[in-house]
């Protein structure tokens, strides 16, 4: 297993769609540990994966979920031999539509 300690960092950037300011949603899938941080007016944000309550390993795959104003994701599998990845999230805007019942 890599070291919890070891910074592994995981960019996200939310497509020209998608809203800034809004919530990401990073789980990595061996674990089920998630963290939630949000985006910047540049729409992007910054993971680190050794923030994950539990251990990471080289091919854990963390799935990002944009929540929020707009909707997307996209997934990471963790590739310890490089020093940083990177993903864009494709969104669309959430639909703001009540139903009435």
């Amino acid at each position: 297993m890599s070291n919890p300690l070891s910074p592994y960092l995981l960019g996200i950037t939310i497509d020209t769609t998608g809203i800034a300011n809004t919530q990401v949603v990073a789980t990595n899938l061996s674990t089920g540990d998630n963290l939630i941080a949000s985006t910047d007016s540049n729409k992007v944000v910054i993971f680190n994966a050794a923030d994950f309550t539990n251990d990471y390993t080289n091919g854990d795959i963390i799935q990002f979920e944009n929540t929020g104003a707009s909707k997307g994701g996209n997934s990471i599998t963790i590739d310890t031999t490089k020093g940083f990845q990177e993903a864009t999230l494709v969104c669309h805007v959430a639909s703001t539509t009540q139903m009435v019942i």
